[in-house]
């Protein structure tokens, strides 16, 4: 009977997360297409990030080597700084009035006045977008 139970509660809840799945990308101000465009757009970019992320991260390993062998003060390369870093690595959120496809996207096109990308109004949580902050973007380490 305890098995009986399990099973029924385990079908349960798979229903319901079909559900709340269902509802919540029929409620999405975003399109299916869109959806698609946007999930490619972030696969490329984290591509091509963790391609440009290797290269500098070679240059400047290979730099301190070189300046630690030679005794030479290290030339400047151009890193972002932990300021930029963090900026572009929080939590996303949706603003109809604003189409950008990730945070790397927001930053590049911020306003220069404003040094900031944080929240503005009309931005939101939206569990459709789940994807933008899946575990391939946080998992810092795989870069």
């Amino acid at each position: 009977i305890f098995t009986v139970v399990g099973w029924c509660l385990i079908a349960a809840v798979i229903i319901c997360l079909l559900i709340f799945t269902c509802v919540s990308r029929c409620l999405s101000p975003v399109s299916f297409l869109q959806l698609k465009f946007w999930k490619i757009y972030l696969e490329e970019e984290q591509k091509i990030l963790k391609g440009q992320a290797t290269e500098h991260a070679t240059e400047l390993a290979k730099e301190n080597v070189k300046c630690f062998f030679e005794r030479l003060p290290p030339r400047q390369l151009n890193t972002p700084s932990i300021k930029e870093w963090q900026q572009i690595s929080s939590l996303y959120t949706f603003n109809p009035n604003d189409q950008y496809y990730s945070l790397l996207h927001k930053y590049v096109n911020r306003k220069k006045d404003s040094d900031s990308i944080k929240s503005s109004e009309g931005d939101a949580m939206i569990p459709a977008l789940g994807f933008v902050d899946s575990s391939g973007i946080t998992n810092t380490f795989q870069l």
